[in-house]
């Protein structure tokens, strides 16, 4: 079975290939609109108006890209394992408060970086860890970079928001959505209970239920009895599903959610 390593080293390569326009942005997620959905979680917990930032799993630089504009940051570390990705951010992204640094997540210990951070973010990067206690403990050890009262904030696939798309997507005889091999999305439980040492769980945010409700199992319904046609991810369903606020659902569909952390 191919590793996490050499599935992202050959997604990269293909990419750079074809170079075509839609597929040199997205090294990740394709679906464009949920993307756009995760990048709004990140901003909205970001509260200080200069800070620091280090990033887990930085890709080709599409978070760094969205707020260099904008004048916020102090500082930024930007990390990811495969080493192409990391020449590509340091060949677009030329500025002296910029650092990218090839690094497996695993190898974090006190000593990696030399200074502290007011935010760590990652956007679906601890889910290509396979083993649930690992991502616990790779999460607690970058924790330990965060300045007093600093905030880690990643957007992650959930293992149970998954399991209840599943369930009603089987009432419906559609078939089940099963993650990639790269990837072991986070179980909700371990986080909440696993005994970290640097940063303490603040709260889950299920932001995604209304939009994977929608697109995942109203859409794939309709698109499969009535259009007789695969789904697409920018239809305009999908559209419509990015406006609707999770909070009109009681269930938790949100196979992408938002793990809030806080240095203790």
């Amino acid at each position: 079975m191919i590793n996490s390593y050499e599935f992202w080293k050959r997604r990269v390569k293909k990419r750079l290939k074809k170079q075509l326009k839609k597929q040199t942005d997205l090294v990740c997620n394709t679906d464009i609109i949920l993307s756009n959905l995760e990048f709004d979680q990140i901003f909205k917990n970001i509260k200080k108006k200069k800070y620091s930032l280090l990033e887990l799993g930085c890709g080709n630089g599409l978070f760094l890209k969205k707020i260099i504009n904008l004048n916020f940051l102090k500082k930024y570390i930007g990390i990811d394992f495969v080493d192409e990705i990391i020449r590509e951010c340091k060949f677009k992204f030329k500025y002296k408060n910029l650092t990218f640094k090839t690094l497996d997540l695993r190898l974090i210990n006190k000593k990696t970086f030399a200074e502290e951070f007011d935010y760590i973010i990652s956007k679906k990067t601890i889910q290509s860890i396979l083993n649930h206690n690992s991502q616990c403990r790779v999460i607690d050890n970058a924790g330990f970079f965060l300045k007093k009262n600093g905030f880690m904030i990643l957007v992650e696939s959930s293992k149970k928001g998954l399991k209840n798309i599943n369930l009603i997507r089987k009432k419906f005889k559609l078939s089940n959505i099963t993650p990639p091999i790269h990837n072991l999305f986070l179980d909700d439980e371990k986080i909440k209970n696993y005994n970290y040492k640097n940063i303490k769980l603040i709260r889950i945010e299920n932001f995604s239920s209304g939009f994977y409700f929608v697109s995942r199992i109203i859409y794939a319904l309709y698109s499969n009895i009535f259009l007789k046609k695969p789904t697409k991810y920018e239809h305009p369903l999908n559209i419509i599903a990015s406006k609707i606020h999770y909070n009109l659902l009681n269930h938790d569909f949100s196979q992408v959610k938002t793990y809030i952390f806080k240095k203790i």
